[in-house]
C-alpha cells in the first residue's frame, strides 16, 4: 500500500486552483484610502441559478459593509435567462429592491427563444450602509392577478450576477475593546481575508495563532474564510508587511524599537497602524518566548481586553476547568428537546404577508439515528388570515426537502394558534448542519385549477412561536471510528473535548505558509462548529511527538516535508481474508446507517490503485485510521502533493459543497471531484446506546455473524431434536402387548 501513495510524491506541482474574487485587495493603481470591491452572487450564498415565477416566494440576500468603508458608488450587475410560454402573461415583473428602494424590474416575454440577457442597475451610494437588504420580488399584473396555467417560473437569475462596490476607508480608532473588528466583520459579505504574519514557526507560536484563527471561527460561524500567511523569520522588516489589516506574531527581540514599551514583560497586545497602509490596522501578539505569545493568545480567546485601550500586558491567566465529552455549546444535546426559542431570535421568527421562517440547528456529529425513519416535531405556530383566505397553507421543508403542507385556518376573528406534530424523515438530516424552512403562503378563494397571486396584505402573517421544538429524546450518542464523514460534518472526533484538549497537530519541522494557512482553516471550522475556542491545541514536529502522541492527530504537510506522513501510511493494513470481511461489513454499514442516497463509493486497495493511475494529478489525500499511538484514538493524515495543492485543498475542504464526496477512509482530493474509498482496516465504536439496539445494529453490520447464528440454531435445534427422538426410542412407553399379563382372565 505505501506504493499507492508514493505516487502522490512524484506528482508534478499542481496550479493554485482559483479563489472566489470576493477578496479587497488595494490596488497599486487606487489612491490610498480608496478601495474597489466585486461580490458575486455565489458571495451572497447564492449556489444555484435562481428561477423565478408568479409563485415564487420573495428572496432576500445579506449584504454587509465593514463600518470602516463609506460607499460612494455601487452598481449591481444582473445577468438572467427570460422563459418564454404559450401562457405566459407579459405583465409580470421581477422587481429588483436595495433597501426597499426599487432599482429596476425584468418583465416577463409572451414569446420568443430563452436567451441571457443582462442589466446595470446603479445603486446611490447613500443608500448603502453596514447592514443592506437586496430583494428580488415577483409583481403580478395588477390587471389580471390571476391566470390559468400561468404559474411556471418566466426568468432564471444567473449566479453569475454581480455587486460592485467603490467608496473609500477612513481611520479607526485602536481600541482592543473592538475586537475582532476591523479584523475581521462577521456581517460583511463574500469571503472573510484574515492575514497572518509571523515571525516565528515554534510550536506554541503555532498554538497561539491556532487559538486566534479559532476565536475569529467562534466570532463568524460558518463564513467563508481565507488566511494568507507571510513569514518573516527573524527581525521584522517593515517595507515587508503586507497591507491591508493584519494579525503579527513576533517575539519582542524582531519588533522595531519603540514598538514595545519598556516596561511590558511578558505576553502583550497592541493595536498599531500598518507602517505600509495608513488606512490599515496591525493586531500585535508578542512576548519574550513562543510561550508568551501563546498566553497573549489566550487572553485574547478570553475577551480579557474589554477595558483595555490600544494596548494590554495580561496577567497570568487561571486555567479553564477541563471539558467534558461532547459538551459543544452549538452542538444541541441528544436526549433532550431543542427548542426554537434557543436558536433564533423571536423576531426572525415571525413573517408579514407571504414569507419563509429558517430555524438552523446542529445535530451532535455522533447522533445514533440508525433504526429510527423520523425526528418528531412540535410546532406551535400563530396566524393571522381572512375569511377569503381559505386555501393558505404552511410548507415545510428539511434541508430543501419538502417534508408536509399544513392547512392553515381562515377566520375574520384575527389571530389564531395552532400546534401540530410533524414527522421529519432522519434521511434528509445532513451530519451536521441543517436548516428547517417554514414557508407561509397565503391564498385567496379561487379554485385550486387557477393560479393567484400570494397575498402580501401586511395584515396577514405567521410566526413559529419559540416553545416549538425538536423532539431528539429518542437518539443517543454512538458512532464507529474511523469515519471521515464527520471530519468536515463537525470535525469529529477532534472536537469531542469542544476546547481540542485531546487533538494535536503534527507539522513539518519547517512550516510553509501553505501548511500553516490549512491549518488556521480547520483552527477557525472547528471554532465555528464547537463555539468555543481551541485553547487546549497542541502542536508538535514530526522528529518529537511525544507532547501529542496520546490525543487524535491531525498531520499536515507533504511526504518530503513531513516524513512521518510516510511512515504511518506504509503501515497500511495488508489485504488478508479477515479483512475483506472487515470490508464487506463496512459496505454493509454504508446501507444500513442513517444517511440514505449516499455518494458512489469505492471498496479495496485494487480500486484505489486504479484511482491514482486514472488521476494524473491529484492535489492529495485524506487518510483517517486509528492511531498507532494511543487505544481509541484516530489519526488523519492530510498529505499534498506540494505547497501550491495544499493551497487548492485549502480551498475544497472546507467548501460545503464538497461535504458530501468526504466519507469513508480515503479521500482522493481532485481538481473537478473527490474520490472515496473504503479500505480494509481497523476501527472501534465510540459513545453508548442501549443494549438491546447495541446488539441489533452489531448483528445488522456483521452479516455473516447472522448467517452464523441461524446456522447454529439449526444445528442445536436439530441435535435437541435428535437427542429426544434418541432417547424415546431407548424407552419406548407401556403399550398393550407389554400389559397382557395384567390383563384380567
Amino acid at each position: 500500500m505505501a506504493s499507492v501513495f508514493l505516487l502522490l510524491s512524484l506528482t508534478g506541482s499542481l496550479l493554485h486552483s482559483s479563489r472566489a474574487q470576493s477578496e479587497t485587495i488595494p490596488s497599486p493603481s487606487l489612491p490610498n484610502g480608496q478601495f474597489r470591491e466585486r461580490l458575486s452572487f455565489r458571495d451572497l450564498q447564492m449556489d444555484n441559478n435562481l428561477d423565478m415565477g408568479p409563485d415564487s416566494a420573495d428572496q432576500t440576500f445579506l449584504v454587509g459593509v465593514s463600518p470602516d468603508k463609506i460607499v460612494t458608488k455601487a452598481r449591481l450587475h444582473l445577468f438572467y435567462r427570460l422563459h418564454s410560454s404559450f401562457f405566459q402573461k407579459s405583465g409580470d415583473t421581477l422587481a429588483v429592491d436595495w433597501n426597499g428602494v426599487p432599482l429596476g424590474e425584468i418583465a416577463a416575454v409572451s414569446g420568443g427563444p430563452k436567451e441571457d440577457l443582462g442589466m446595470s442597475l446603479p445603486i446611490p451610494g447613500n443608500l448603502v450602509n453596514t447592514r443592506n437588504i437586496l430583494r428580488l420580488r415577483v409583481v403580478r399584473d395588477p390587471k389580471n392577478p390571476c391566470a390559468l396555467f400561468g404559474s411556471a417560473p418566466f426568468v432564471t437569475v444567473l449566479r453569475r450576477s454581480s455587486l460592485h462596490l467603490e467608496g473609500r476607508r477612513f481611520d479607526v480608532p485602536p481600541r482592543l475593546s473592538d475586537l475582532p473588528f476591523p479584523f475581521l466583520y462577521p456581517e460583511a459579505a463574500g469571503l472573510r481575508r484574515v492575514p497572518f504574519v509571523l515571525t516565528t514557526s515554534a510550536p506554541h507560536a503555532l498554538e497561539a495563532a491556532g487559538i486566534i484563527a479559532s476565536w475569529l471561527g467562534v466570532r463568524a460561524p460558518y463564513l467563508p474564510f481565507h488566511f494568507p500567511v507571510t513569514l518573516l523569520p527573524g527581525v521584522l522588516s517593515l517595507p515587508s508587511l503586507p497591507r491591508g489589516h493584519i494579525i503579527l506574531l513576533s517575539l519582542d527581540r524582531d519588533l522595531p524599537p519603540g514598538w514595545i514599551p519598556p516596561s511590558a514583560r511578558g505576553p502583550f497586545l497592541r493595536i498599531l497602524p500598518n507602517p505600509g497602509d495608513p488606512f490599515s490596522r496591525v493586531l500585535l501578539i508578542a512576548g519574550q518566548t513562543p510561550e508568551d505569545l501563546r498566553i497573549a493568545a489566550l487572553a485574547l480567546s478570553q475577551n480579557r481586553f474589554s477595558g483595555a485601550g490600544d494596548r494590554l500586558s495580561p496577567p497570568n491567566l487561571a486555567l479553564s476547568p477541563s471539558r467534558k465529552p461532547d459538551d459543544a455549546p452549538r452542538w444541541q444535546v441528544a436526549g433532550s428537546a431543542l427548542r426554537f426559542g434557543f436558536l433564533e431570535a423571536p423576531s426572525s421568527l415571525e413573517v408579514h404577508g407571504t414569507g419563509s421562517v429558517k430555524v438552523h440547528f446542529s445535530l451532535p456529529p455522533d447522533i445514533f439515528t440508525w433504526n429510527h425513519k423520523w425526528i418528531r416535531a412540535r410546532i406551535h405556530l400563530r396566524v393571522r388570515t381572512l375569511k377569503r383566505e381559505n386555501r393558505s397553507k404552511l410548507d415545510v421543508f428539511l434541508n430543501d426537502r419538502y417534508q408536509e403542507s399544513i392547512s392553515l385556518p381562515a377566520s375574520e376573528s384575527g389571530v389564531l394558534e395552532q400546534t401540530v406534530t410533524l414527522p421529519l424523515a432522519v434521511s434528509d438530516l445532513t451530519p451536521f448542519r441543517n436548516k428547517l424552512a417554514f414557508n407561509f403562503n397565503f391564498r385567496n378563494s379561487y379554485p385550486s385549477v387557477i393560479s393567484c397571486s400570494m397575498d402580501q396584505n401586511p395584515r396577514l402573517g405567521g410566526a413559529i412561536l419559540p416553545d416549538s421544538a425538536l423532539d431528539l429524546r429518542p437518539f443517543s450518542r454512538y458512532t464507529i471510528l474511523p469515519d471521515l464523514k464527520l471530519f468536515p460534518n463537525g470535525g469529529y472526533p477532534f472536537t469531542r473535548y469542544a476546547d481540542l484538549s485531546r487533538t494535536g497537530f503534527v507539522l513539518p519541522e519547517t512550516p510553509g505558509p501553505a501548511d500553516i494557512a490549512l491549518f488556521l482553516h480547520m483552527m477557525a471550522t472547528f471554532g465555528a462548529q464547537t463555539g468555543l475556542s481551541g485553547t487546549g491545541v497542541k502542536v508538535s514536529g514530526p522528529k518529537d511527538i511525544a507532547p501529542v502522541q496520546n490525543r487524535n492527530l491531525i498531520l499536515l504537510g507533504t511526504y518530503r516535508s513531513n516524513p512521518l506522513l510516510l511512515r504511518l501510511t506504509r503501515s497500511l493494513p495488508h489485504v488478508s481474508k479477515d479483512n475483506l470481511e472487515r470490508l464487506k461489513d463496512k459496505n454493509l454499514l454504508l446501507e444500513v446507517l442513517r444517511w440514505k442516497n449516499p455518494p458512489p463509493a469505492h471498496f479495496g486497495p485494487s480500486d484505489l490503485v486504479e484511482e491514482f493511475q486514472r488521476a494524473r494529478n491529484p492535489f492529495g489525500v485524506l487518510l483517517e485510521t486509528v492511531s498507532p499511538y494511543a487505544p481509541r484514538r484516530v489519526t488523519l493524515s492530510v498529505i499534498g502533493v506540494s505547497q501550491k495543492s495544499l493551497f487548492a485543498m485549502d480551498n475544497i475542504l472546507f467548501n460545503p459543497r464538497h461535504f458530501s464526496g468526504i466519507f469513508g477512509d480515503v479521500t482522493v482530493v481532485e481538481p473537478d471531484h473527490l474520490s472515496s474509498f473504503f479500505l480494509p482496516a481497523a476501527s472501534f465504536a465510540l459513545g453508548s446506546t442501549g443494549p438491546i439496539e447495541e446488539t441489533r445494529y452489531w448483528f445488522a453490520s456483521h452479516p455473516v455473524a447472522i448467517v452464523s447464528s441461524i446456522l447454529l440454531l439449526a444445528a442445536g435445534t436439530g441435535l435437541s431434536l435428535r437427542t429426544v427422538l434418541g432417547e424415546k426410542a431407548q424407552h419406548p412407553p407401556d403399550g398393550p402387548e407389554n400389559n397382557k399379563e395384567n390383563l384380567p382372565e
